[in-house]
């Protein structure tokens, strides 16, 4: 009886045990979420594999099998932007939420087709108190124009323009700005452009807070650029900073020529600016400088911009007028250039604020 006794009380133990386990395991609450997916022919349905597939925020890549699937396990709760592309088919980009605990579904579509928009930016970050940022899109397709529309959630962000048609060969400047009363943190997220059967997305970075510099312009005292006009869709330019001394401003910017190995001659005599007075600003009396030069471009001088290199690049223009409140527009014209003609002869700034 004794020995039976003990078993009994033994075997209570374990149960009691197994009970214990069970509920704490039970307790245990998942933290992140799973997303799943397949990627499938837009026209017989058949699963598409070794499609590449980014994650973003975060920038998580992947690859489909052979049955078209892929995942991204243990994932913050939150809102993310996938895009599919394969040589072959037209990009697909498709907002999801992971959830905790739970699977999200992230089954998409390729279509057919050869991309026909490029942008000039995966993503855009905006400094603590910078407010406007400017990215391209463009038409890399072989015919024809393109029209295209950017979509996005956020009440914060406007675009302009939010549409357009952009020919062959051609690109069209967007310009982003921030409503930084209704953020409280840093904060990522994505527009989305669509365009012939096709979107693309670009990540939005925001930093909060006011600029270390103070000041009452749109960034902080580093000035911005309304708009950029590039001479050629392979060329990007993205503004840096302008600031004013006395009567001279100074502004800078990256260039990256995305062609072969591009040699420029300036045409500095041509290239005038105008303020928001109408004062006009002689090309002559502006200097030129790219990379670590000393030396100013003249119209003698070769600049050569190597393929993939980003290139700084900076504008000093003597003698504003006092009433001047930014610079409405500058053009920095091209003579000539060799192995290869940019579409248009020229890059334009407008709206360059200091």
């Amino acid at each position: 009886m004794k020995t039976s006794k003990g078993y009994l009380l033994a075997l209570v133990c374990c149960m009691s045990m197994v009970f214990l386990v069970a509920g704490c395991a039970k307790d245990e609450v998942d933290t992140t979420g799973t997303i799943y997916g397949i990627v499938n022919d837009a026209d017989n349905g058949e699963p598409v594999s070794g499609v590449h597939v980014v994650l973003n925020p975060g920038g998580k890549t992947t690859n489909t099998g052979s049955d078209g699937r892929y995942e991204f396990l243990d994932m913050e709760p939150g809102q993310y932007t996938i895009q599919i592309s394969k040589n072959g088919y037209k990009t697909n980009t498709k907002r999801i939420s992971v959830v905790a605990g739970k699977e999200a579904s992230g089954d998409m579509v390729l279509e057919r087709g050869e991309s026909r928009i490029k942008l000039s930016a995966n993503s855009l970050t905006f400094a603590k108190g910078e407010s406007s940022r400017t990215f391209d899109v463009m038409n890399v397709g072989t015919s024809g124009s393109v029209s295209w529309n950017i979509t996005f959630r956020e009440s914060w962000i406007s675009v302009s323009p939010s549409s357009g048609t952009t020919g062959q060969g051609k690109s069209s400047a967007v310009v982003v700005n921030i409503d930084r009363t209704k953020i409280t943190e840093d904060v990522t997220v994505n527009l989305i452009v669509e365009a012939d059967g096709e979107s693309m997305p670009l990540e939005i970075n925001v930093q909060f807070g006011e600029s270390e510099g103070g000041g009452d312009g749109p960034s902080g005292g580093e000035g911005s650029c309304g708009e950029i006009t590039s001479c050629d869709s392979e060329v990007k330019i993205e503004f840096l900073s302008c600031i004013k001394n006395a009567d001279a401003v100074e502004f800078q910017f990256m260039l990256t020529n995305n062609r072969e190995d591009w040699k420029v001659w300036f045409n500095r005599d041509n290239s005038d600016a105008v303020d928001d007075k109408g004062n006009s600003c002689p090309g002559y009396n502006i200097k030129f400088y790219v990379g670590n030069s000393d030396s100013f471009v003249t119209g003698g001088n070769a600049v050569t911009f190597m393929k993939g290199v980003r290139t700084k690049c900076r504008v000093i223009i003597p003698g504003m007028k006092a009433e001047a409140s930014f610079l409405q527009r500058l053009d920095w014209v091209i003579s000539s250039s060799q192995p290869w003609n940019p579409q248009v002869k020229k890059i334009t700034f407008t709206e360059v604020k200091w």
